[in-house]
């Protein structure tokens, strides 16, 4: 059985070093590791090269962003024979034993997607992400399990259905990856193609799963590209509705609605999921007017 652990990266190298520290370190040292560099102009190729030169990595020319990055980089991991990949952004960390810790998982759960318990530490530890229960479609309305930034407690445990896993610590067995056709790089050039690949594959009858005896852990607050809704002006949020490579885009939520939702769903799903976004961001720029 051969495992690639697969990461898209742009600029950001010290993440990308430490996170490669991390995978070296591992009691389970039976997987290779493919790179996706897309316009790195900090060096990033290089370094890898210098301190791991066994790493693969394929260069991207800067236009790639996350999801076409990510499946040139797993299919690249399967020309080279891969039956698992293991996918992971470069600004996580995680104990030794988590690429041990999803292997063994996958024996028991062959037939499924596998993901991992996100967390936050700072002062404390935090959840960013440990699964949806439901997903209510004509609301909008994700059910989590639990809410981000909720403090977290030890005693979570077990295995736990999604309607949805993130690239964050997720392992998907190639024949489900080739069979669903990857990520959808067309219609989400950089967000919401890792909910819309674990989506898809259960519409083909395949099981997500979360774990949350695997943690990984995120810098979220240098997770994405571009400013924060806090720190946006209206105008840039607004123009940020037309732009592909936005969290905000209506290309996107328009076809993440129309691939994903029920039939009598989608347009009000879609609606409701724009009023959303300017209700967060009309609350976001309130709470930073009162912290100023």
């Amino acid at each position: 059985m051969k495992i690639f652990v697969v990461i898209a990266v742009f600029n950001r190298k010290k993440y990308t070093l430490d996170c490669l520290s991390f995978l070296k370190s591992q009691t389970y040292s039976d997987f290779q590791i493919v790179i996706v560099d897309d316009g790195s102009t900090d060096g990033t190729s290089e370094e890898i090269q210098k301190k791991y030169p066994e790493v693969i990595i394929v260069k991207g020319d800067g236009n790639w962003w996350w999801t076409k990055s990510m499946n040139i980089g797993c299919n690249k991991a399967i020309e080279l024979g891969a039956n698992l990949l293991i996918t992971l952004n470069n600004d996580t960390y995680f104990e030794k034993d988590f690429v041990n810790q999803l292997v063994d998982l996958h024996s028991k759960y062959p037939k499924a997607i596998l993901g991992s318990l996100n967390l936050i530490r700072k002062e404390s530890e935090y959840i960013f992400f440990s699964g949806l229960k439901n997903i209510v479609w004509w609301k909008a309305k994700e059910v989590k399990y639990h809410k981000a930034f909720t403090p977290y407690n030890n005693d979570l445990r077990g295995i736990h259905s999604t309607k949805c896993l993130n690239g964050r610590g997720t392992l998907i067995p190639v024949k489900i990856f080739q069979e669903i056709g990857g990520y959808d790089e067309t219609n989400f050039p950089q967000y919401a193609s890792d909910y819309d690949l674990t989506l898809r594959a259960q519409q083909k009858g395949y099981d997500c799963l979360i774990s949350y005896d695997i943690k990984v852990y995120s810098f979220v607050e240098e997770t994405g590209d571009g400013k924060s809704f806090m720190n946006q002006s209206w105008l840039a949020f607004f123009k940020s509705f037309k732009n592909p490579y936005s969290q905000t885009s209506l290309k996107m939520w328009y076809r993440y609605y129309l691939n994903n939702a029920p039939k009598g769903s989608r347009l009000i799903g879609f609606i409701f999921q724009n009023l959303r976004t300017v209700v967060a961001f009309v609350r976001k720029r309130k709470m930073l007017s009162e912290i100023n």
